[in-house]
């Protein structure tokens, strides 16, 4: 067997690696190779391939010169690695090597995220055909863990839902919660976010699972993280989350009505989207749910479509907003974030911000008498404990 070391090298972005994570493990399409000129131009002349949903076609054409001169050298038959960060993270066996045109190049799967820089959506001129393997195994793993629970909990009707949970506050939990009254399981799919300012991916993961585990009955909720990949980040893709969430069992899909990609339009009084292309095909049913946010008229979590009481008096959860507290060290209103998640939030994002945390908490918290030691997490859910004290106010 011939070593991967001697073999030719195409650099590929993380992005680029997300997307062929996809691709490979049959999320996005049951076909999970890089297409061929005449495949490609077929697709995106007809929005399907071999009889399912494909909005966008499997053209490999990296970028950047040195890529290109290796796409343009490779024989047909040849081993060429991939490359990520200087680390060697799967294959491609060559087929066939072409120069892509008008038709070839447009709707392309690496192209398909609109949130992304125009440096990392660029392809090369000439693109390459064939099979390819990942060896990364973490995506794998985790379909096979979905499916196991599938199984075990004999769920049949599954509904998926797509969040940043940037942070995650009382209008996700709100959703979280209305969906499971009506399905016997829901997948969170966990999306990566573009967005300069925003809450670690891992610890985003955290609150979700920890808010699973002790405010829902976990065996209903199944959180997949779609860690490499931004191509759902700003929802700009709703037929690619309609097609993934298909692909992985689901038989709805819950969007908001504000999804920036859904392009709802009504005809004879009947609402429509662009996924009614393919909602034959795939025999999913779409909710859409109204915008959530509090009222200080009614005093609890509202829908804007059920509150009869005016925009002023509606608290919005504005993601922004709520990181520009966190990010300055201040805990959210109970209102917004649940004061735990909060807690669990800022002692990571502002980890050792205080010099004695022990002293602050005895001097400021009632205590058993004995000694207890006191993280900056319990500070936090302390400290709102007081803050909600209304006696003397």
């Amino acid at each position: 067997m011939i070593s991967s070391r001697k073999n030719k090298t195409i650099a590929i972005s993380t992005e680029a690696f997300g997307t062929l994570e996809l691709i490979k493990n049959n999320i996005i399409s049951n076909f999970s190779s890089f297409m061929d000129y005449d495949q490609i131009k077929a697709t995106n002349k007809y929005g399907f391939f071999e009889g399912e949903p494909m909005p966008y076609s499997f053209g490999f054409a990296p970028f950047g010169d040195e890529n290109q001169a290796v796409v343009k050298s490779l024989k047909q038959g040849e081993r060429v690695n991939l490359s990520l960060k200087g680390e060697i993270i799967g294959h491609v066996d060559a087929d066939k090597i072409f120069k892509l045109d008008k038709q070839t190049s447009e709707k392309n799967i690496f192209l398909a995220n609109e949130s992304t820089s125009v440096h990392q959506m660029r392809l090369g001129e000439y693109a390459l055909s064939g099979e390819f393997e990942i060896y990364d195994q973490e995506l794998k793993k985790t379909k096979q863990r979905l499916q196991k629970v599938i199984k075990e909990t004999g769920a049949k009707r599954i509904t998926a839902l797509f969040l940043t949970a940037d942070p995650f506050n009382r209008a996700h939990e709100r959703l979280v919660r209305m969906t499971i009254d009506k399905t016997d399981l829901v997948i969170v799919f966990l999306v990566r976010t573009t967005q300069d300012s925003h809450i670690n991916y891992d610890l985003r993961k955290e609150v979700l699972e920890y808010f699973n585990q002790n405010y829902l009955p976990s065996n209903r909720i199944f959180i997949f993280p779609l860690r490499n990949t931004t191509l759902f980040s700003s929802h700009k893709n709703p037929t690619l989350e309609y097609i993934t969430a298909h692909h992985l069992g689901a038989d709805k899909l819950v969007i908001g009505q504000n999804h920036t990609g859904i392009g709802m339009f009504f005809d004879q009084n009947e609402a429509h989207t662009i996924l009614d292309k393919y909602k034959d095909a795939l025999k999913m049913d779409i909710i859409i749910l109204p915008e959530l946010v509090y009222c200080n008229k009614c005093k609890t979590l509202v829908s804007t479509k059920t509150c009869p009481h005016g925009a002023h008096h509606h608290i919005k959860y504005h993601p922004d907003t709520i990181k520009t507290l966190l990010f300055q060290g201040i805990l959210p209103p109970a209102i917004l974030i649940r004061p735990d998640i909060s807690a669990l939030i800022l002692s990571q994002i502002l980890p050792d911000r205080f010099k004695d945390i022990q002293k602050l908490c005895d001097d400021l918290f009632p205590n058993s008498g004995l000694l207890e030691k006191r993280s900056d997490r319990d500070f936090y859910e302390e400290l709102m404990k007081l803050y909600q004290t209304s006696s003397m106010t």
